[in-house]
């Protein structure tokens, strides 16, 4: 009597122990998708892109001054302004740093940040506008160079200037990026969450097939043989999430390098646009050069004497390719992970359903015999 009451007690157990850790299992390796997915979507539809709106400002910022520059410098300006290069670029600008105020990542301070940009843009284009109405109205001469300097410190001051504010907020977009890369559901070690409950549920379902081997000398408990298999079906799936993972920081990596990239080839384009700026300059002074402006121009057109390398690429050019390329396919959430959604919760019903069908057979049988004795 008191070996088959403990044997029964021990199926009991099994049976309450292998339900409550099929749950265990359904509730980890479901949070464990949820979160990674819902970690991506927040990568792909917003840090991200967030990123990559800060650099094609930057570029159409850029771009919009070498037009204007060049304008000055081939008196383009007479007739057509600062250009229609210019006019499109700098609306481009606008709306790159509108889908980085919907998208922006970086908190209070990025906003901060954004909008003092978004403030100093108009100021920029006051500035040009006021040089080609100089321009126009007069020649040129030393008012138009002292506006046309005024917009391009307004651009390119190392600290203050729209550029370095753009440098600052792209670096809080990508320190954004990476933190989201690096923690929370898309750290690795998250994989321990679903993956420790996983393997006690796997390892008592073995010993269970083992002490029902020795008690009622069947070598394989079908039910349980079958959950066993759905508890290493689950892990194989949800084990893909590691590949998700990996994938968006792999596309993270490259954004970053595609990023750096555009970032040296339009600080390229900017030299190159102050350099073009000081022969302009030069020549609205009249016979006496850059110094008959004052000393300001003089220092500013001595210190960009050396023309820069072409850039590598054209800044304009950049703006052009579409952001869905840009992100890198590591951020575009697979097709399958809508089975997996929901061949977590149906493996893990499964297994405990499995675990009941399994050991109830056995349960029944002990308790006849309990039922028949005298």
């Amino acid at each position: 009597m008191t070996a088959t009451s403990t044997t029964r007690q021990t199926l009991w157990w099994l049976r309450l122990g292998l339900v409550a850790a099929s749950v265990v299992v359904l509730g980890t390796a479901l949070a464990t998708f949820l979160g990674v997915r819902a970690s991506i979507a927040e990568v792909r539809e917003r840090t991200a892109p967030a990123v990559l709106e800060v650099s094609l400002a930057k570029e159409a910022i850029v771009a919009a001054h070498g037009a204007a520059v060049a304008a000055f410098e081939h008196g383009q300006a007479k007739l057509t302004g600062p250009s229609e290069q210019y006019e499109d670029e700098i609306a481009r600008a606008g709306q790159q740093l509108a889908q980085v105020a919907e998208h922006n990542a970086a908190g209070p301070a990025g906003s901060r940040t954004l909008r003092l940009i978004e403030g100093l843009l108009p100021a920029y284009n006051g500035f040009i506008g006021h040089a080609d109405a100089h321009f126009r109205e007069e020649g040129g001469g030393p008012l138009a160079a002292s506006d046309l300097l005024s917009a391009s410190d307004l651009l390119t001051a190392p600290e203050n200037g729209i550029l370095a504010r753009l440098d600052a907020l792209e670096a809080a977009q990508r320190a954004a990026l990476d933190d989201q890369l690096d923690a929370d559901w898309l750290d690795p070690a998250i994989t321990l969450l679903w993956a420790l409950p996983l393997v006690v549920l796997l390892g008592t379902l073995a010993w269970t097939q083992r002490f029902l081997t020795r008690r009622f000398r069947r070598a394989v408990n079908t039910a349980l043989l079958a959950a066993t298999a759905a508890g290493v079906l689950l892990g194989a799936g949800t084990a893909l999430l590691l590949g998700i993972q990996a994938e968006a920081r792999n596309s993270g990596t490259a954004l970053a390098q595609t990023v750096a990239a555009r970032s040296a080839a339009t600080t390229a384009a900017a030299g190159r646009a102050q350099w073009t700026l000081a022969q302009v300059l030069a020549a609205q002074c009249g016979p006496g050069g850059a110094a008959a402006c004052g000393d300001t121009v003089a220092t500013f057109a001595a210190a960009t004497a050396t023309p820069p390398a072409a850039p590598a690429a054209p800044p304009g050019a950049a703006g052009a390719a579409g952001e869905a390329a840009l992100l890198g396919p590591g951020l575009t959430e697979p097709g399958w992970t809508g089975v997996l959604g929901y061949g977590i919760p149906v493996l893990a019903a499964g297994i405990g359903v499995l675990v009941v069908g399994g050991l109830q057979p056995r349960l029944d049988e002990y308790r006849f015999r309990a039922g028949r004795q005298p």
